[in-house]
């Protein structure tokens, strides 16, 4: 007999959890993607210690299905303009039977009573919620990762992307100081591991330039950033226009150190296979070059708005052009450093899991177990959101 969504059979192993966590998350069913992961950390942390490598994957894994959660929460209720997708699955961004287009205006209009009743449900699974359980979680792999991040560049690189997740939640909450942070030490190390032609720093600079755009004065370091992701789709589109020429050059044997130690554009392979135009067929070329096509499109477009728009020092009468140089030069004298991790060990922090339908519980303090970070400005009520400026959803190819 068949089982439907809502009544997954339990779990019964820590790979049973992980594979339904992992299914559900594709699907976009977050909340049980949430609940399975919980159940994920339970059992493995009966056989892990708390900072082994194993329970910080999972902690990752788990901080982002609370993020999608919250977001998917929060989207219904205001205009629902998303970031461009730069991870290569745009056609799936938009719509389908899970994601209705909503009519604010007819939502505007309904019934008190149903709005009240709506206001209920809410309360169960507050966004809020979700947004400070997934920064706690993910603060807490980052602290592990950074402890093992030394001579092994593929925790570095997972630690480049719990902080640009760290910076989807502080630019989500519009905490933009703390986004800036955080995107510009996970750029910093993407920038060290992977090419210019890498989505991810494409999107790395993206979310910096979004971020500066929402932060007054900062429109230099907006554009700096919008215009080193257009050179990064460029870099890419080169890369690929190369793979349909058959001029790459064979792929690199990998590496001989397990570790994977050495300059991570010489392990490409190894920090980002997806990413390899060796290993694809002419089709997805194809489809990769129209998608980057229309990417570039979007940004260059971005860059001319960022340009026209007011700020306080473009009334200073500096051009573009020197507005970007001063960004550059802000850039080079003030590079995001990251802190040493500190040899202690981590409290048990399992008891932070998030069960369905209750609110997150606060994780307890860490008694000198492990460096833990707060998001700026965490206690502050959020500014009105109707002021947040967003991006359109890039049209997906």
């Amino acid at each position: 007999m068949s089982t439907t969504n809502n009544n997954l059979p339990a779990p019964v192993s820590v790979s049973d959890a992980l594979d339904h966590a992992k299914r559900a998350f594709a699907l976009r069913k977050y909340e049980q993607a949430v609940e399975h992961y919980a159940t994920a950390l339970e059992l493995l942390s009966k056989t892990h210690e708390e900072d082994a490598q194993e329970m910080a994957d999972v902690y990752f894994a788990y901080g982002k299905a609370l993020l999608e959660n919250a977001i998917a929460q929060k989207e219904p209720m205001q205009n629902g303009n998303k970031i461009m997708s730069f991870s290569g699955d745009a056609e799936e961004e938009g719509g389908g039977e899970d994601d209705p287009a909503v009519d604010l205006f007819a939502e505007a209009s309904k019934p008190e009573a149903t709005a009240e009743a709506a206001a209920d449900e809410g309360d169960e699974a507050e966004p809020e919620d979700d947004f400070n359980a997934a920064w706690e979680v993910l603060d807490l792999a980052r602290a592990i990762y950074e402890k093992r991040m030394d001579g092994d560049d593929e925790i570095r690189l997972k630690v480049a992307d719990t902080f640009i997740a760290l910076g989807d939640i502080s630019l989500e909450t519009e905490k933009f100081d703390q986004a800036v942070t955080d995107y510009s030490a996970g750029l910093a190390l993407k920038t060290e591991l992977l090419p210019l032609s890498s989505r991810q720093l494409a999107e790395a600079h993206y979310k910096l330039s979004i971020t500066f755009d929402l932060t007054a004065g900062r429109l230099a370091d907006a554009i700096y950033h919008a215009q080193r992701a257009v050179e990064s789709i460029e870099a890419r589109l080169a890369e690929l226009q190369a793979g349909l020429a058959g001029t790459l050059p064979p792929l690199p044997e990998p590496p001989s150190d397990a570790q994977g130690k050495g300059k991570g554009k010489d392990k490409r392979g190894a920090l980002a296979p997806e990413e390899l135009v060796q290993n694809w067929s002419k089709t997805q070329i194809e489809a990769e070059i129209k998608e980057l096509g229309e990417l570039k499109k979007d940004l260059a477009l971005k860059v001319e708005e960022l340009k026209s728009a007011p700020n306080d020092e473009r009334d200073s009468g500096l051009s573009a052009p020197e507005l970007a140089q001063r960004a550059l030069d802000r850039e080079l004298n003030a590079a995001p450093t990251i802190t040493a991790p500190q040899d202690l060990p981590v409290n048990d922090l399992t008891s932070m899991v998030v069960k369905k339908k209750k609110k997150a519980p606060p994780v307890p303090e860490a008694s000198g177990a492990i460096e833990k970070r707060k998001a700026e400005d965490e206690a502050q009520t959020p500014p009105d959101r109707d002021k947040k400026a967003r991006v359109e959803e890039t049209s997906s190819p």
